[in-house]
């Protein structure tokens, strides 16, 4: 089985640097996979039966061939074609190379996890200026984890085609989560800035929210971890 999250992709432009002449790999597209058909005798020096050259895009010339497209089961894949000229296709590469879900996500989970300890060290010392830093941290926080949760959803369904499986489930799970806790006490504390200050059983479910951040921010990145380095 090919591993997707391994596969180069490829530009129409990239895919003809791969035409079998001068020694150089032969490389075919067909249906968005690109194929090495370099050690078939029937391509070489990147020519096929003196009607297809190495190096291009032939999902529309098979139904034309006297074989099927069976054919290319026997040759090995070694990436994913996609046409260039498509302006959405050149936004998206050009995203991709920002990596704003691993920039983004490090700080969205600092963010959560300052607000609880924050949190803790006003309930310890009664020092408000912790109580202050901590809303600071909540808002912060509040403003990158949809910046976050969307850069990771752009993540998941064009780096890895929106594959689903046990640790994708619960990253976006946790991810939705994050998203929903940080929002319901972002805009409690900026409703009821004594919400904490008061001590009453509101403050202790506030608090408890406040620090059910840790967790699952520490679940995300470790579920990020598994997805980087399984």
């Amino acid at each position: 089985m090919v591993d997707k999250q391994k596969l180069k992709r490829f530009t129409k432009k990239e895919l003809r640097e791969f035409n079998g002449e001068e020694g150089r790999p032969a490389y075919i597209a067909f249906k968005e996979k690109v194929y090495d058909v370099s050690k078939s005798r029937l391509w070489t020096d990147g020519r096929h039966q003196g009607r297809h050259s190495a190096g291009n895009d032939l999902t529309e010339s098979i139904p034309n061939a006297p074989h099927s497209e069976e054919v290319f089961a026997k040759f090995q894949v070694v990436g994913e074609f996609f046409k260039e000229e498509a302006s959405h296709l050149k936004l998206v590469q050009w995203l991709q190379k920002l990596h704003l879900h691993p920039i983004s996500v490090h700080f969205s989970i600092a963010y959560s996890i300052a607000v609880s300890l924050l949190s803790i060290l006003y309930i310890l010392t009664g020092e408000i200026s912790f109580e202050t830093a901590a809303y600071y941290m909540l808002l912060f926080g509040f403003l990158s984890a949809p910046v976050a949760v969307l850069s990771g959803f752009f993540s998941w369904k064009v780096t890895y085609k929106g594959r689903i499986n046990r640790i994708f489930t619960r990253k976006l799970t946790f991810a939705a989560v994050l998203l929903v806790v940080i929002t319901i006490c972002f805009f409690w504390r900026t409703l009821n800035s004594n919400i904490i200050i008061a001590r009453t059983d509101l403050s202790f479910i506030y608090l408890l929210m406040i620090m059910s951040l840790i967790p699952i921010a520490t679940i995300l990145g470790y579920y990020g971890g598994k997805i980087v380095y399984p």
